[in-house]
This record gives structure tokens, C-alpha cells and sequence, in this order.
């Protein structure tokens, strides 16, 4: 066998091993598309369904985007959200006090995040609508991301994860005097590490997993 035929076999092997990790973590196509007229919000959907919903005469946008199979719009009165799955926009109003102080967005290509300074709301390609998280009272968010499938929000008491398969959160608490050095999404996996253990996620199952350090 010649030398040039050798190391084309070699390609072709090692072409087709790492094939799989790319499509593990392959971008998924953005297949929602959302638009606001003077009066509607518009979402289509895979270019074949659309929807629309009334806007209010004194509705604005404070933020929108749309990313893989999401798309929401967050206004001055409520959150409207949309993805493959759904049959129509998701509404959820916003309460007084977020009326007052916008909350902070965060959006990944199956998962939607919503941030004030009292709850999370999250919304993904599974969870069948909106779900809420209570923030523990008197904390504020000191480190958040979300990417692919999964999100995290962390306070200095707990880190909260999410999972666009999981209509829900998965909650762990800190040790006394337990620090968070970094965290880190990728698109299936939160990777959490503190001054005593590294915490992960996998987007499959949502359960935090522990790791001592010491």
C-alpha cells in the first residue's frame, strides 16, 4: 500500500471519530423568526406557522431576540414567548415592581431566561410554558449564563440550573463559607466551580452532580 493511499485511510478514520462530538455539539438552525408592527407582535415559525397578538396602544419594547427555537419580546407590561412547539405566544405579565426596574434577558437557542430582583422565569422548547423560580429573599444574582440547552443562576446562598427538557429547576445549596471561583455553560452542560467542589449539570437529566476538591 502506497504512502498517500495510507494516510488517506488515516483521514477517513479520524474524519469519522470525530464526527460525532461535532454533532453533538452542532448550532441548531434559527427557525423562529418574531416581528412588531405598530399593532402586533408577529411569530413564524419553521417559515409554516405563524401567530400574532395585539399590541397595546402604549406597549413598548424594552428587549427582544430570537435564537434557535426561541423567540420571546419583553415590553414595559409583559413577557411574550414563542417556540417550535408552541400554538401561540406564552404571556406572562410583569409584575409592579418590574414594571419599575426592567428585568435582565438571557437566551439560548432552546431556553429562555427572565431575571428581577424576586423570581426567575424560564421558558424552553419543553417545559409546556412559563415556570417561576423564587430568588431567596434579600439575595442578589451574582453570576448567570445560559447556552444550547441549559442555564444556571447563581446567588450567593445556591446555584439554580435549568434544562430545556425539564419543566422545573434544580436547586443546590452552598456549604458554609463556600465560594463560587467560575462558571461555565456549554450547550448540553453547566460546569459550576467552587473554593470546595466542582457541581455540573447535563441537560438529559438536570441533576446537579458533586465533586469534592479537597
Amino acid at each position: 500500500m502506497s504512502v498517500s493511499r495510507e494516510r488517506w485511510l488515516l483521514w477517513i478514520v479520524a474524519l469519522f471519530m470525530m464526527t460525532p462530538c461535532a454533532l453533538a455539539y452542532e448550532e441548531v438552525e434559527d427557525i423562529v423568526d418574531i416581528f412588531a408592527t405598530d399593532s402586533a407582535f408577529i411569530a413564524v415559525v419553521d417559515g409554516k406557522r405563524n401567530f400574532s397578538k395585539a399590541k397595546g396602544p402604549d406597549e413598548t419594547i424594552l428587549w427582544q431576540g430570537a435564537k434557535g427555537e426561541i423567540g420571546a419580546f419583553l415590553t414595559n407590561d409583559q413577557l411574550l414567548a414563542v417556540s417550535v412547539r408552541s400554538g401561540q405566544w406564552n404571556i406572562r405579565s410583569l409584575k409592579i415592581n418590574e414594571k419599575k426596574e426592567p428585568p435582565d434577558m438571557l437566551i439560548a437557542a432552546h431556553l429562555l431566561i427572565m431575571l428581577t430582583g424576586e423570581r426567575i422565569v424560564t421558558f424552553g422548547t419543553h417545559t409546556g410554558g412559563f415556570v417561576e423560580t423564587r430568588l431567596p429573599i434579600g439575595e442578589s444574582i451574582i453570576a448567570k449564563e445560559a447556552e444550547g440547552r441549559v442555564a444556571a443562576v447563581i446567588t450567593p446562598s445556591r446555584a439554580f440550573g435549568f434544562s430545556s427538557y425539564r419543566r422545573g429547576v434544580a436547586e443546590i445549596r452552598f456549604q458554609l463559607k463556600e465560594t463560587v471561583v467560575s462558571l461555565k455553560t456549554t450547550y448540553n452542560k453547566i460546569t459550576l466551580r467552587t473554593s470546595r467542589r466542582l457541581i455540573t449539570l447535563k441537560a438529559e437529566d438536570a441533576v446537579w452532580r458533586q465533586f469534592d476538591l479537597k
